[in-house]
Order: structure tokens, then sequence, then C-alpha cells
């Protein structure tokens, strides 16, 4: 199987959802950035801000945006899935879309091997990009979202 034979299946964290669950029947016609993050990507002054900015011009186009909570490495797993801690920090952060609270295994079936990741389903829910790091976001993510959203309609979405 390749990088890019993935198919978005697995939505079904053992730690929870925060802003509302998510299942993969609700998201067929439509393209996906499932994005994995931990608490150092959360207080970073450069990764953050850039990912919100793609977050606000592509949602209102058709765009569905998950999170992905990591632990970090060496976290303690009670404090790693403390879904209040992690749910303080999605609202500081002003993230309203849907996180996925997770103990590796997402990350582990979707092959991330670090944070943030970010990978992009195309409307069928085939995965079409898996990059590591934010240095891609303006140079390979941007053009592929540009693409992928370019024919969906804008009424009817909500603010990020």
């Amino acid at each position: 199987m390749s990088s890019l034979d993935v198919p978005l299946t697995l939505l079904d964290p053992r730690g929870g959802w925060i802003n509302a669950p998510v299942h993969v029947h609700d998201l067929h016609g439509r393209p996906v950035l499932l994005y994995f993050w931990t608490e150092r990507f959360a207080s970073s002054q450069t990764q953050l801000p850039r990912l919100q900015a793609l977050v606000r011009e592509f949602l209102p186009r058709g765009l569905q945006v998950i999170g992905v909570h990591e632990p970090m490495k060496g976290q303690d797993a009670k404090q790693a899935m403390d879904t209040n801690d992690i749910e303080a920090t999605v609202k500081r952060l002003g993230f309203h879309h849907p996180v996925a609270v997770d103990d590796g295994s997402m990350a582990k079936a979707y092959g991330v091997q670090g944070t943030p990741a970010y990978l992009v389903f195309d409307e069928s829910l085939k995965l079409r990009l898996r990059v590591l790091g934010d240095e891609s976001l303006e140079e390979v993510l941007r053009p592929l979202l540009e693409r992928l959203t370019s024919a969906e309609s804008t009424s009817g979405a909500s603010a990020p």
C-alpha cells in the first residue's frame, strides 16, 4: 500500500470529540483537511496563525476541517487524554471545528509520525496529500485546497 492509498475511514478516537463528533458518512462529497497537533503546536507563534488563516479561507468554500490532538512524546497518558484540558486549549485557540482526542491510534492508522501533520482527502475521501511540518502550508497545501474547493458552493457554510 502506498502512502496515498489510505482512505478516510477511521474517525473513532479513544479520547472522544470536542466541538461535536464526526462520522465518515457525513464527509462524502466534501474535501477534508485532517490535521494532527500537540500542545507544542498550539503555542507556536508561526504555525497556528498560518493554519487558522487557511481554515478561515477554505471552510466557507466547502472544506471539512478536523483536528486531531496527539499526546506529546513522554507526556503522562492520563494528562494527554484529559479532555477538559484539551477543550480549554481548543476554546482558547478559537477552534470551532471538530477536534478528536487521540491516544495515538489514529496517528498510527494514518501513518503520522510527528506533528504538525496535514492530510488532505478529496471529495471521495481518497488521500491526496500527506505533509509533515508547517513549511508546506503555503506552497503545497494551499494549491491543493484551491483545486479541491474551487467548485464548492459557499452557501450554508459556517464560520471557523
